[in-house]
């Protein structure tokens, strides 16, 4: 499980147990899940007693019939389904802990409210040919392209994230405070929707919605991060957007917006493009009858090696496939033997393609 933490390793303990809380509450735990939790229960008991804490004074009844099944409970058998017990009858020292939680009920809400509205920041970064999955404080969820950096600025009022590199995936909870995504001069805000935003090689923001409206604006100079710093401490949160009445400002699901300076395009996508654009958070690159020298430079985006294509006529051919992202030689293969083309490792991380004489 990622978590956004801070540096008080109380506050880490409490915010992992206030998202537990809220996801047993949900009934949604997947199996993973489940195991995931057991694991953290098993770290520490300091675990438990806090868990026990926030479903006493959220009066989460419901939850601690559902967190007999951990007391007592053991990794191994965490995937088998137990019978429920009634909460009140853990073992005497368990007793003790939630008479001692429910006393000091009122004390624990006042913390549990300072930690909600207090500042939390985190950096997050992929290595070239890394995917990433993230879970926010407020439940929402970003999964990072290869090659990316990200930060995260949450306050009372504004959910930040920064894109200063690569493409993320976002799938926003839904909630009062909208969640905005900066990237170079451009804001992609939104309450509770999907969509991808992406800072392309030649610094243009790529915008694609696949769920829900997203607004679009430009950042006030005053907010821009510098380049060398992720996290500024006096940073102003982005101003809430206005969706027009003509919708030009905004995107709604199956529509993309490249911007670049003043210009902006905006066109609708289909849905297998949206499958093809999507392909890399399953480990995958799909090819549908695109020129060969831009499936390269997508192929490059998460590998170390380069390639150049020594004939120039080579560079339109059409290349359509499903490849593994990284898996050089299997597109290599291909080339080979569908195109005619061979490869040569120059040293250097370099591959030249030409034709087969």
């Amino acid at each position: 499980m990622s978590r956004v933490v801070s540096i008080n390793s109380e506050e880490v303990r409490l915010d992992a147990a206030t998202w537990w809380i809220l996801k047993l509450d949900s009934n949604v735990l997947t199996d993973q899940e489940r195991s995931d939790l057991a694991n953290w229960l098993d770290e520490d008991v300091k675990n438990i007693e806090v868990l026990l804490e926030v479903a006493t004074v959220w009066d989460k009844t419901n939850v601690l019939a559902y967190l007999s099944d951990f007391f007592p409970h053991s990794t191994k058998d965490i995937s088998k389904p137990k019978p429920q017990i009634d909460f009140w009858s853990f073992k005497p020292a368990l007793y003790a802990c939630v008479t001692v939680l429910l006393i000091s009920a009122p004390v624990f809400f006042n913390l549990i409210d300072s930690s909600v509205k207090s500042r939390q920041t985190a950096n997050y970064e992929t290595e070239l040919g890394e995917k990433k999955v993230i879970l926010l404080p407020d439940g929402s969820e970003v999964v990072m392209n290869t090659n990316s950096k990200l930060s995260l600025d949450y306050s009372s009022s504004a959910r930040l994230l920064r894109l200063t590199q690569g493409e993320i995936y976002v799938r926003v909870a839904k909630e009062d405070r909208p969640l905005s995504v900066m990237a170079i001069d451009r804001i992609v805000q939104a309450k509770g929707t999907e969509f991808v935003v992406e800072i392309t090689n030649d610094q243009k923001v790529d915008v694609m919605v696949t769920e829900g409206r997203v607004v679009v604006g430009i950042q006030p100079l005053k907010n821009q991060y510098p380049k060398k710093s992720s996290i500024q401490d006096n940073l102003t949160p982005p101003p809430v957007l206005v969706q027009l009445a003509d919708n030009s400002n905004s995107l709604s699901a199956g529509e993309q917006l490249t911007l670049r300076d003043s210009d902006a395009k905006k066109q609708m996508v289909e849905s297998d493009d949206i499958e093809v654009r999507l392909s890399w958070r399953k480990g995958g690159l799909i090819f549908r009858s695109i020129p060969l020298e831009k499936a390269l430079r997508e192929v490059e985006r998460y590998t170390s090696v380069e390639f150049e294509v020594l004939d120039e006529k080579l560079k339109s051919r059409v290349l359509t496939g499903r490849f593994r992202t990284g898996d050089v030689t299997a597109l290599l293969d291909v080339l080979e033997t569908n195109f005619g083309i061979q490869a040569e490792f120059d040293g250097e991380d370099r591959i030249l393609l030409s034709s087969i004489q």
